[in-house]
């Protein structure tokens, strides 16, 4: 059977770069987490928010 680290040997890859390059990877989710995920929830939380209000407000006034 062969191992990830053969596999690495056998691509010619070093296992630094390889894991240089999964840190890289790993550290990228966690910057689109906090520069796209996050903020967009957050808006669409703060809009759904307002909507049951006005919808809350405009049932009691009719």
């Amino acid at each position: 059977m062969i191992q990830i680290s053969d596999l690495l040997l056998i691509a010619n890859v070093s296992p630094e770069v390889a894991g240089s390059s999964g840190f890289n990877m790993i550290a990228s989710f966690f910057a689109a987490a906090l520069l796209i995920v996050i903020p967009a929830a957050t808006f669409l939380i703060f809009v759904s928010q307002n909507d049951s209000l006005d919808r809350t407000s405009a049932t009691r006034r009719r």
